[in-house]
């Protein structure tokens, strides 16, 4: 039961000296407070308690307490209404995203309220290199050199309030002057005009509220990292959930009856890192299922996106852990997510992408016992001696390992490079539960086969690390992580099984592989499976491409610094047309959402597969407003952004319905 413990509705001692507050009347930080209502921790209705931030809510008694004193705006804070409420009229009603400039832009006073409701944690939008353009009021060219040393790493990005990883499709609106084009300027452009950094729901569910019922855009950053802007969003209102932080630890025998699971678990918040949660299990002696990245955020748009891991041959996804969430709806209201509760959008949130179902402020996840993980790296290449038929003969023969590797719980990670002479790198082959000898045995034939072919295998290196966190250490350096640019582009297929089992399909997927890097000049590639995972039923809105995949290619389109909005639109149109042979040599396939094009053709096939057209019902079930939008979204193909130029599409625009 709620403890009415208003820390948020009017200010009560004003109110005890007296004080009234006409009809119509201006907020101001003396006669009204934060509008927030501490809760029971054990009112979940998932069963989990809350973390003390989530405690912290938006209820209808403090609406109605707000209400009662007639504020001038603060119908703007008004929960909307239930799933069920005529979506169809809402959808009917949808006009542009109001923009700064706009006649129902949100007035100052009405600006002014959201900031005293939300406890002073709204942040004006203020691009992160502004000090280095005279035209700011931050200029400061000492700032300036400073923010210019930190620029591509992701840790000064996921801290700065409009930061994010890639900045190509927001626009790239203000970057350090030594990092961007010739005489660049500085302008807020695609990114947000304003930012609520979240510290508990009450602030999440007003900006949600306000948004929806001043029709602004609305959009959610959590570290970043996505590679098609759905973080920014040109005068957007954003939510960061970068400081939604907590890891409890349930306990090795938790159990969760709606997914009918006993076992070892983690409750995490959005905002907490990979490196954190690697950390905290690590010390339990256990793992769980997360990427390669220790900068990205668990609980955001990775799992929103299904999530592959170094641990998915073994376990499954990382959406496939999930056993329940706390979710804050676009109507503004607070529930709790799992597979009894909301099973339908439990269903979307995993693997349904992020920034169109709502905003996860926690998650339970699934952990598992810590077992050793065997590395090995080692690289061949085309040369005189080696001609490139032999080299490429030697790559079939990696890839006819592909399932066995993957059926023994392994994860792959390599890259084809031919730029000049046709080089290939393993980087690495990652062994689960596999000690140096056993990960030799396995290799053995491998190289057997490479040395008939005259191929020399050199720096083959073996190193074993006691699980996952030390695994990702030794492998990836921190400093490795790049953040901040904007000079590339990077499309994905998915290749089934199925070819591996017909000799003229795996011949046409090579070929067409090989046919893209030769073009493109790099390709990256992992060899996994997605397992089914031991402990629940897997369904889940993961792309069901991703059930059959033996292996993810990625390749990039890249620009010089100096290049313009049309030649960045050329290279990335080159890139579609590039992949198309690798498109044709998996029909049936997809792509991975989180490392996709965001100019793939047909992207509702390739990203969601079948479950698609279930999805878009949902997504009018849950946001008939559109409320949630960002690019190849559940629903994006309803709205456009203003001003854009084909094959670069950037959110420097005005939203609007089509």
């Amino acid at each position: 039961m709620a403890r009415l413990a208003f820390l948020a509705a009017l200010s009560l001692a004003n109110l005890a000296l007296g004080q009234t507050i006409e009809d119509g009347a201006v907020a101001t930080e003396q006669n009204v407070a934060p509008a927030v209502e501490t809760v029971d921790i054990d009112a979940a209705s998932s069963g989990i308690g809350y973390f003390p931030y989530e405690s912290s809510q938006l209820t209808g008694d403090v609406i109605a307490n707000l209400t009662n004193y007639n504020l001038s705006d603060i119908e703007l804070f008004d929960f909307g209404g239930a799933e069920e409420e005529a979506p169809a009229q809402k959808r009917a009603a949808r006009v542009c995203k109001t923009y700064p400039g706009d006649r129902n832009w949100p007035s100052p006073p009405a600006w002014t309220l959201l900031r005293i409701l939300l406890g002073g944690s709204l942040i004006e939008g203020v691009p992160a290199a502004a000090p280095c353009y005279s035209n700011w009021p931050q200029y400061n060219q000492a700032k300036c050199a400073e923010i210019t040393s930190k620029w591509q790493t992701p840790q000064f990005q996921l801290a700065e309030p409009l930061g994010i990883q890639y900045y190509v499709f927001e626009g790239v609106s203000c970057l350090p002057p030594s990092l961007t084009r010739t005489g660049a300027k500085c302008t807020l452009g695609g990114l947000p005009s304003y930012v609520v950094r979240a510290t508990n729901v009450a602030q999440i569910q007003l900006a949600v509220n306000f948004a929806r019922n001043s029709n602004l855009r609305l959009i959610v950053k959590n570290k970043g990292h996505d590679f098609k802007a759905k973080s920014t969003g040109a005068g957007a209102l954003s939510i960061w959930t970068n400081g939604l932080q907590g890891i409890q630890y349930l306990g090795a025998t938790y159990t969760h009856k709606a997914s009918c699971y006993r076992g070892p678990a983690f409750k995490i918040g959005a905002g907490v890192q990979a490196s954190a949660l690697y950390s905290a299990a690590d010390r339990l002696g256990l793992h769980i299922v997360g990427g390669n990245t220790r900068t990205v955020g668990i609980g955001g748009g990775y799992i929103a996106g299904g999530g592959h891991s170094p641990l998915q041959s073994l376990y499954g996804m990382a959406a496939d852990q999930v056993l329940s969430m706390e979710v804050v709806l676009p109507n503004g209201r607070f529930v709790s997510v799992d597979a009894k509760h909301y099973p339908d959008l439990f269903f979307a949130l995993r693997g349904g992408g992020g920034s169109t179902w709502g905003i996860v402020t926690s998650l339970v996840i699934r952990a598992y016992p810590k077992t050793q993980v065997t590395t090995l790296t080692y690289s061949f290449a085309a040369s005189a001696e080696v001609p490139k038929e032999t080299f490429w003969k030697g790559v079939d023969a990696v890839f006819a390992k592909f399932p066995q590797y993957a059926d023994k719980g392994m994860y792959s990670y390599w890259s084809i490079n031919c730029i000049f002479d046709c080089s290939f790198s393993m980087a690495p082959q990652w062994g689960n539960d596999l000690n140096v000898n056993a990960l030799k045995t396995l290799s053995a034939p491998l190289f057997s086969e490479l040395s008939a072919l005259g191929i020399n295998v050199t720096d083959a290196t073996y190193k074993n690390y006691d699980g996952v966190l030390k695994g990702i250490e030794g492998t990836w350096p921190a400093e490795s992580e790049q953040g901040g640019v904007w000079n590339f582009n990077t499309g994905s297929r998915l290749f089934p099984r199925s070819n591996w089992e017909d000799p003229a399909k795996l011949a046409a997927q090579t070929a067409a592989l090989r046919q893209g890097v030769e073009k493109a000049g790099l390709m990256l590639g992992y060899n996994f499976k997605a397992a089914v995972n031991p402990s629940i039923n897997q369904t889940n809105a993961v792309n069901p491409a991703w059930r059959d995949t033996l292996l993810h290619a990625l390749l990039g389109a890249t620009w010089s610094q100096e290049a313009t909005p049309q030649e960045i639109a050329t290279a990335n149109k080159n890139l579609v047309e590039t992949m198309q042979p690798w498109r044709e040599a998996s029909p049936n396939s997809g792509a991975y959402l989180n490392e996709a094009d965001i100019n793939e053709p047909n992207w509702q096939q390739a990203f969601y597969g079948s479950h698609y057209a279930y999805l878009y019902q949902l997504k009018q079930k849950y946001d008939p407003w559109g409320l949630l939008w960002a690019p190849t979204a559940v629903g994006s193909e309803d709205w456009y952004v203003t001003g854009q130029i084909d094959y670069y599409p950037t959110q420097n625009g005005k939203l609007c319905p089509k």
